[in-house]
C-alpha cells in the first residue's frame, strides 16, 4: 500500500480492499460498522497519524475485515461447527506484563488443550493437522511475515514473541466487530476509548464462539485456552457467552507492571500516531488498565468464586510449572504425566534467547509517579 496516502481510508474502500484481498464478499451484517466509523473519526481527527501510521492503521482494519470475511466463509462452509461443544474453556485474563502471555502457552502446551494459533486469528478456518499448515496459503503469509518481523524487530521479540505458529491472544477475534483495545494501545484515539467504554460486548463474543466452533472443528475434544489483557472489560459478557468458564487471573505490583506496559505500547505503536508521545501513553495506558482492573474485580463478585483463581507474578516466576499445576487442582483438572511433559518442555523453550526479555523502563519517562499508579490502583487491587 502506498506510503503517501492521506487518509486511513474510507468504510467503502477499506471494505473494498479487503473484499480483493481475500477474493470473498460476504461480511455477514454490519454490526461492525459503528465501531468502524467511530475509529475512522477518532483516527483521523485526533490520533494526528503519521505517513507510517496511516499505512499500520489501514493494515490493521483491512485484516480485521479480511478475518471477518474468511470466518464467514468458514461458517457457511462448515454449518455443522454451530453443534461444537464448548466447555469449561479457560480465560487467563491478566492485565499487560503479569505474566499473563507465558501462563497462557503453558496452559496451552498441554495437549488436552488448544489455543488460537496467529495465523488462524488472522484467517479463521477449520484448524488442519499440523503436518498440513506448510502447505495452507494463509498459514505461508503469515509465516513469511511474522519471520520477517523476528527479524527486523528482534528487541519487541524479546517484550512479546510472534509467530504464525504461536498460540496468540484472541484479540483478533474480537476486532471482527471493531470492538477491541487493540487500537487504543498503540494510538491516541479518545473518542473511540470512550464509545469502547459505553459497549455491550455480548454480541462480539457470540461471535468470538462462532469463531472457536469453527476453528475447532477437528478437535473437539480439547479444551480451550483463550488469553487477552481486555477480557477484564467483560466477564459478565463472557459467562453469559460460556457460562462454565473459567478464570485465571495474573497480577504483578502495578508499578512494575504499568511502567513495561508503557514501554510496550510506545514499541507496538512504531510511531504511528504523533498524538501518543510518552505523557499520552503514560496517562492513558495507566487509566486503561486501572479501569480494566476495577471492572473485573467489582464483576467477579457477582460470579462463583470457585471458577476464579489469581496467581502471583512472583509465585508464576519461583515455579512456573508447580503454579500451573496448582490451577489444575483447583478446577479440577487432570494434570496427567503428558500435560507435565509438555509444560516443562514449553517452559524451557520459553527461556531460549530469542525470548529472554532485555526490556528497560520506568515509569518517569511516561511522566507517571508511583504515587499516581498508586493512586490509581489503591480501591482496585
Amino acid at each position: 500500500m502506498a506510503q503517501t496516502r492521506d487518509s486511513v481510508g474510507t468504510v467503502d474502500d477499506l471494505h473494498e480492499a479487503a473484499r480483493a484481498w481475500t477474493g470473498l464478499d460476504d461480511f455477514g451484517g454490519d454490526d461492525h460498522l459503528e465501531g468502524l466509523q467511530v475509529l475512522l473519526q477518532s483516527f483521523e481527527k485526533e490520533a494526528d497519524l503519521t505517513a507510517q501510521g496511516r499505512v499500520i492503521a489501514r493494515k490493521m482494519i483491512i485484516g480485521a475485515l479480511a478475518g471477518r470475511l474468511a470466518s464467514e466463509a468458514g461458517f457457511a462452509r462448515h454449518p455443522e461447527h454451530v453443534a461444537v461443544p464448548i466447555e469449561r474453556p479457560i480465560f487467563v485474563v491478566g492485565l499487560t506484563r503479569t505474566g499473563s502471555t507465558a501462563m497462557h502457552r503453558l496452559l496451552g502446551a498441554d495437549p488436552a488443550h488448544q489455543g488460537v494459533e496467529m495465523w488462524l486469528a488472522e484467517r479463521p478456518q477449520p484448524r488442519p493437522h499440523r503436518d498440513a499448515w506448510s502447505e495452507n496459503e494463509d498459514f505461508r503469509r503469515s509465516d513469511a511475515f511474522y519471520r520477517a518481523r523476528q527479524a527486523a524487530e528482534a528487541d519487541l521479540m524479546k517484550v512479546h514473541f510472534m509467530g504464525a505458529e504461536e498460540v496468540e491472544e484472541c484479540w483478533r477475534l474480537l476486532q471482527q466487530t471493531m470492538l477491541s483495545t487493540s487500537f487504543e494501545a498503540i494510538s491516541f484515539v479518545p473518542t473511540y476509548t470512550r464509545w469502547l467504554a459505553g459497549q455491550d460486548w455480548t454480541a462480539t463474543y457470540a461471535r468470538h464462539k462462532r469463531n472457536l466452533q469453527l476453528i475447532g472443528l477437528h478437535d473437539t475434544e480439547r479444551r480451550w485456552v483463550l488469553k487477552s489483557p481486555s477480557h477484564v472489560f467483560a466477564i459478565d459478557e463472557i459467562l453469559t457467552v460460556y457460562p462454565d468458564a473459567l478464570f485465571v487471573r495474573t497480577f504483578r505490583d502495578p508499578q512494575t507492571s504499568m511502567a513495561s506496559t508503557f514501554s510496550l505500547a510506545e514499541q507496538g505503536g512504531h510511531g504511528m500516531s504523533r498524538a501518543f508521545d510518552r505523557p499520552t501513553i503514560g496517562r492513558t495506558q495507566l487509566d486503561l488498565w486501572a479501569r480494566g482492573n476495577a471492572n473485573f474485580n467489582q464483576v467477579r463478585l457477582r460470579h462463583d468464586p470457585a471458577q476464579f483463581i489469581d496467581v502471583d507474578y512472583r509465585d508464576f516466576v519461583a515455579d512456573a510449572v508447580g503454579t500451573v499445576e496448582k490451577i489444575y487442582s483447583q478446577f479440577s483438572l487432570p494434570f496427567t504425566d503428558a500435560a507435565r511433559t509438555a509444560i516443562e518442555a514449553s517452559h524451557r523453550a520459553s527461556l531460549a534467547d530469542h525470548r529472554s526479555p532485555s526490556h528497560h523502563y520506568s515509569l518517569e519517562e511516561f511522566g507517571v509517579t508511583a504515587a499516581d499508579v498508586e493512586a490509581k490502583f489503591a480501591s482496585t487491587l
